[in-house]
């Protein structure tokens, strides 16, 4: 029950920070240490498990289609969605009104806890050549490069959102990206808090949505789980640089937004190291736990 709860929590943190454009719930998954689980468990759905679900009222075959639930992660996916979506529905309006009065401070706050959370993709990081380093390069260019895109200026259609739930949930699986980012730099970002805080009249989109996130998330995790196979170190290089060249996002939004008091500066350097202190909590946590887990298999 315990190892729920905690599987739950992190859900609801990932889903706060999607929220946030600037900040990745692919970065907490990382640092909670449930990336690979999470990864593994998206791509366990196979086309022939969708096939098999949508033609079982058809066909009947029940033998095929529980041989491929029991291959899937099912208790950990579905636990860690409901955080996720509770996130969304519970924290969209807290997360709108921070972000709207505490901006600078809410911003800092995350800040600091994706400085230190590159701590910790380093150290999962075996091989530190310098042909590898040159891939962090890489990933660094290419999240600079996105935190100066302009956001663009559109009317939403249904086929438009569809693009938006592909592009953002690509952009969640991947630590450093921001998929609100990415909403926001494709002119979604407003649109879809607005529907989130009015489903009832905007089921529509927000179900359009999902089908564009759930193919996103289909295709993103073979990808990802393909590159990990062929050189993990130089993946893991790239994400580092993607987590610290896409700050640029949240402190280029810092310096546009923010009048640069001596007392403003303390209180953003304040929640910044709190955001920072969290994710070193966080670790020990998560390395003391491991560490029982041990000594009780052991035993």
């Amino acid at each position: 029950m315990k190892d729920k709860i905690i599987i739950y929590l992190k859900g609801f943190l990932m889903g706060i920070c999607d929220i946030i454009p600037g900040i990745s719930g692919g970065t907490i998954a990382f640092i909670t240490g449930i990336y690979a689980q999470l990864i593994n468990a998206v791509k366990s759905f196979s086309p022939k498990l969708v096939y098999d679900i949508i033609t079982y009222p058809i066909h009947r075959k029940s033998d095929s289609l529980k041989e491929d639930i029991k291959k899937l992660d099912l208790g950990f996916l579905v636990i860690l969605v409901l955080g996720i979506a509770s996130a969304f529905l519970a924290a969209s309006r807290v997360i709108e009104f921070l972000m709207k009065e505490y901006f600078a401070y809410t911003i800092s706050f995350f800040i600091g806890l994706i400085l230190a959370s590159s701590k910790t993709i380093f150290e999962h990081i075996e091989d530190h050549s310098t042909k590898n380093i040159l891939f962090c390069i890489l990933g660094f260019i290419l999240g600079v490069v996105s935190s100066l895109l302009v956001p663009l200026t559109v009317t939403p259609s249904l086929g438009y959102v569809l693009l938006g739930g592909f592009c953002a949930v690509n952009a969640m699986f991947l630590p450093g990206i921001s998929g609100a980012y990415v909403l926001l730099i494709m002119g979604l970002y407003e649109f879809m808090v607005g529907v989130l805080n009015d489903l009832r009249n905007n089921i529509d989109y927000f179900l359009i949505f999902m089908v564009g996130a759930s193919l996103g998330a289909f295709t993103i995790s073979r990808i990802i789980s393909f590159l990990f196979r062929r050189n993990k170190c130089r993946t893991l290089y790239i994400l580092l640089g993607l987590v610290i060249g896409a700050l640029g996002t949240p402190v280029r939004r810092i310096v546009e937004t923010t009048t640069f008091q001596v007392s403003n500066v303390l209180i953003m350097v304040f929640w910044c190291l709190l955001g920072g202190s969290l994710v070193v909590l966080l670790g020990r946590y998560k390395k003391n736990y491991e560490r029982k887990l041990q000594a009780v298999e052991k035993e």
